[in-house]
């Protein structure tokens, strides 16, 4: 227990164990008290801001979405308030908990986060937005506009049935490509998820439509049919449909698609681990565009320490106008995050790749791509917490294949300070360097940052100094870049953003306007 000295409020610590796209897992001593949708809070300036909502619960844990824009890394504290009840409430507390299941489900990297309860309640969430993008100069460059309108809608358990729907759509209307999108509805319009699933049982489930499997995510949105079923912490799972259009993200019925995978979850109270393998064959027209086989592991069974590892086997090739079944390796990733003790973070990354080689669909212009030799990427970094206000950090990046003159290489450090002269301003100082096949150049940014009304509206505001040198060129780049960021929930759960960006190259102006209006439900 700590108290933070909030409004001697006393509150329960938890840490963060686990981070999703959708959503983040606090570990608990215990979660007695807690209900779904009740909101979780993180510490700033000894304040306690609301960050998260509580979706699902065990004894121990519980899963939650974000109602804040704080990014959180694996072992942050994140704090729940106590709450005097009465005794009705006590009484439904134990009612839900008794209900509850002992441990979170073990599918935890699919990202199941269903509660295994005998009745199905409607959940609806999602956002509605509108965001605009202009862009003008003292150039006789045309200024340009761009509006996008984003509609993100999730169902679970229509009128409590089995049945669940997701969808995730962007329109993008652009100044001057209107007659592209009445050619092409798909020139602006873009569907990445649009699907229903339905629950067999506890343990299976077949969805329809557009949807990106968590458990094989690597091979992109799959257009069509897929089922998976969990026996204990294993999991097995097959597709059958098409891949989505390689140019507009259209569907395309000629790029059909099938495969399967297998994978295995283990969750302890330390930590977890994952493994995947999944084949997959892909076509145009019916004839084989590219047969691969993909693995996933991530762990983090050591304490302090997370794996990723990935890679990508090609398991067929076209040579001469012959057929071959061999191995090639085509994608190779690794990545480590060690923290040997509370304020210092270690984290490194190596990222292998070839060409992916879609034999039909590639054939015009084939021999470009085989001759291709490997990328291959380095990078480095490490954060430092000297003072709860003060932060330090530092990567290096290193990327190269043979063909390059010379490698590029990049490196960045940072400071920031939190709370400077106690008057809940922060600042974050930072320089870039940057070497590549055609240019020498330093980045310099300052960054200041406060936020208002326990972190309902944030403001920002920074510069940027770039120098670079062209190589065979004799004169340099500069240009100086300031702008200014604003965000505010201005009701519940609409919120406001709007972001200026100018940018001097003597002699000339360009100005960016960035405008956003965003609905969560």
């Amino acid at each position: 227990m700590c108290s933070l000295g909030i409004n001697a409020q006393i509150t329960s610590e938890g840490t963060v164990s686990f981070v999703s796209s959708q959503s983040t897992y606090i570990k608990y001593k215990s979660t007695a008290g807690f209900l779904i949708g009740d909101t979780l809070f993180t510490s700033i300036n000894n304040q306690l801001i609301p960050a998260l909502l509580i979706k699902n619960l065990s004894s121990t844990s519980v899963v939650c979405s974000s109602i804040s824009s704080f990014k959180f890394n694996i072992n942050d504290k994140i704090y729940a308030k106590s709450k005097v009840q009465s005794k009705s409430q006590e009484k439904e507390k134990i009612l839900n908990r008794d209900t509850l299941p002992k441990t979170l489900d073990s599918t935890i990297f699919a990202e199941k986060e269903k509660v295994k309860v005998t009745s199905h309640k409607q959940r609806v969430s999602g956002q509605i937005g509108v965001s605009s993008s202009s862009n003008f100069s003292n150039t006789p460059t045309s200024s340009s506009y761009i509006a996008n309108y984003s509609l993100s809608l999730n169902i679970n358990n229509i009128a409590d049935s089995k049945l669940s729907f997701e969808s995730n759509i962007l329109y993008r209307q652009e100044n001057g490509e209107w007659s592209n999108v009445q050619k092409n509805i798909f020139n602006g319009l873009k569907i990445y998820n649009l699907s229903l699933k339905y629950d067999l049982n506890k343990s299976s489930f077949i969805s329809f439509g557009r949807k990106i499997n968590s458990n094989i995510s690597n091979i992109g949105a799959i257009d069509g049919l897929q089922y998976e079923k969990s026996i204990k912490s294993f999991y097995i799972g097959g597709f059958l449909g098409s891949r989505p259009h390689y140019s507009d993200y259209s569907f395309n019925i000629n790029l059909m698609q099938f495969g399967a995978y297998f994978g295995h979850n283990f969750l302890t109270s330390k930590g977890s681990m994952q493994n995947s393998i999944a084949i997959v064959e892909q076509t145009n027209h019916s004839k084989t565009d590219r047969r691969f086989l993909y693995f996933q592991h991530s762990n983090s069974l050591v304490k302090n320490v997370h794996i990723f590892y990935s890679l990508e086997l090609d398991l067929y090739k076209v040579i001469n106008e012959q057929k071959q079944n061999t191995l090639s390796l085509t994608s190779n990733y690794f990545s480590l995050r060690y923290r040997p003790f509370k304020k210092l973070t270690l984290s490194g990354t190596y990222d292998s790749r070839k060409n992916v080689i879609y034999y039909e669909t590639d054939k015009n212009y084939l021999s470009t791509l085989i001759e291709s030799e490997t990328r291959q990427g380095l990078s480095i970094q490490a954060n430092y917490t000297i003072t709860q206000k003060i932060y330090v950090g530092a990567k290096v990046g290193y990327r190269f294949q043979k063909s390059d003159p010379r490698p590029t290489k990049n490196s960045n450090v940072y400071i920031s300070l939190r709370d400077i002269f106690k008057s809940q301003l922060s600042t974050t100082l930072s320089v870039t360097m940057l070497e590549s096949n055609y240019l020498n150049g330093n980045i310099y940014n300052v960054r200041f940052y406060r936020g208002f009304k326990s972190g309902k509206i944030d403001v920002g505001v920074g510069y940027s100094f770039v120098n670079y040198k062209i190589l065979n060129s004799e004169l340099p780049f500069k240009q100086h870049t300031a702008d200014i960021n604003v965000s505010a929930e201005i009701i519940k759960k609409l919120f406001l953003s709007l972001n200026f960006e100018t940018n001097y190259e003597k002699p000339n102006y360009f100005h960016r306007l960035y405008l956003q209006l965003r609905k969560r439900f």
